[in-house]
């Protein structure tokens, strides 16, 4: 399957976002992005997909557009040459790595005299070892960053509490 782009251009923003919802819902596209034209308030949205998708989703974008007086222009392009789809479909960012799981802890815990008098399972020689096997938690494992109590500086030394006058914030400076 060949990736196909297309353009939309309305006027303003809110009907961009409305227009570039409406299509990601109408057909199995990728929204590539919404930018800014010069002047005027126009936007351009961008979207990717095989050709049928494509159409659909932009007849879908462009009827919408014209309902509410913003259509500026509509195009599709089949086949985009490589180039072209590299200058105007940005890379993907690259994801971040997975956490790791923690860790399994075997410590070596000596065996009592008085554990072998009771009836366990234990040789009686004493000098014998058990190993124990616990896990460490997620939590423990990564360090835990301290408890943001104020919501206006962040900071986790700060003695606000959420909803309280902001002047008690220390970085609070003449607030009131």
């Amino acid at each position: 399957m060949k990736m196909s782009l297309g353009l939309l251009e309305v006027s303003g923003l809110a009907l961009a976002i409305n227009t570039a919802d409406a299509m990601a819902k109408s057909a199995a596209v990728t929204l590539v992005g919404i930018d800014t034209c010069k002047g005027g308030g126009w936007m351009t949205i961008k979207i990717t997909g095989d050709v049928a998708a494509v159409n659909s989703a932009l007849n879908t974008g462009a009827a919408l557009a014209e309902k509410h007086g913003g259509l500026i222009a509509k195009s599709l392009l089949a086949r985009p040459d490589e180039q072209l789809m590299k200058q105007v479909v940005p890379a993907p960012k690259s994801q971040p790595e997975p956490v790791a799981v923690a860790p399994t802890v075997i410590s070596e815990a000596p065996v009592s005299e008085e554990s072998s008098e009771s009836g366990d399972d234990v040789s009686e020689s004493g000098n014998e070892s058990v190993f124990t096997e616990g896990t460490v938690s997620a939590e423990q494992a990564v360090s835990e960053e301290p408890k943001v109590t104020c919501n206006l500086c962040q900071d986790p030394l700060c003695p606000r509490q959420k909803g309280e006058p902001r002047n008690k914030c220390i970085h609070a400076r003449g607030h009131a």
